[in-house]
Order: structure tokens, then sequence, then C-alpha cells
């Protein structure tokens, strides 16, 4: 049963572009708040946790979509977080350029990719 919805799940999100594009926007969204609008935490590095997490489903997404495109898919990541990066450096939101954000943004990217690797695609394998 659990077999059947996780491939549901998979081809769902496989055949729905829609879904990748709405990720995208999110993170757009989220890294144009305010910075005196971010709730504080008393955890030094949820900012961080937040940031890989957010890259690594764009990943899973992004590579769901274009599976046989993997580098195009990191490169675009990396892209995508240093344009997100200035984007907060040179709009007025109180946000700023920070290179451990980026640092961040590519692990997430990195366990994205495999995750999606060697998880989702040996899974997929045992099912055929």
């Amino acid at each position: 049963m659990l077999i059947h919805y996780s491939q549901l799940i998979l081809n769902f999100i496989s055949k729905n572009k829609w879904l990748f594009w709405v990720w995208s926007a999110l993170i757009l969204i989220l890294c144009t708040i305010p910075a005196s609008k971010i709730p504080s935490s008393s955890f030094t590095f949820t900012d961080k946790i937040v940031h890989t997490g957010l890259f690594a489903v764009w990943t899973i997404l992004c590579l769901l979509l274009y599976p046989r495109k993997s580098l195009h898919v990191i490169l675009a990541g990396l892209v995508y977080g240093l344009s997100l990066e200035f984007y907060q450096q040179l709009m007025p939101f109180g946000r700023t350029f920070d290179w451990w954000d980026e640092l961040a943004d590519a692990v997430g990217i990195f366990l994205g990719f495999f995750f999606k690797t060697l998880i989702i695609d040996r899974y997929l394998q045992r099912l055929y």
C-alpha cells in the first residue's frame, strides 16, 4: 500500500511542473520577507537549516521533472541561490548578502541530488 501511494506521489510530481514553479516562488517570497518580520530562534542555525531544506526540496522537484539534467539542475540551483542573495542585498527589506546562506543552499542542493539519486532512483528501480 505504501509503495502504491509513494509511486502515485512521484508520478504526480513528475507530471506537474507547476509544483516546481510554486516551490521556486515560495523560496523567493520567503527571501523577500523583511528581516524585522522573521521570528527569532534560540537555535543558532535555524536559518541555515531552512535554506538547506528549501533547496533540497527544490532540487528533488526539479530532478523529478528533468531526471537526465542533473548537472544543469545543480548549476541552476547554485545560480538561483546566489541570485537570491544579491536580490536580498539590493532590495530594501533589511536583508543582506550572506555567503553562509549560499553555502546552506549549496548543501541543500547536493543533499537533494543525493537523496533523489540514492534513495528515490534506487527505490524506483526496485519497483520495476
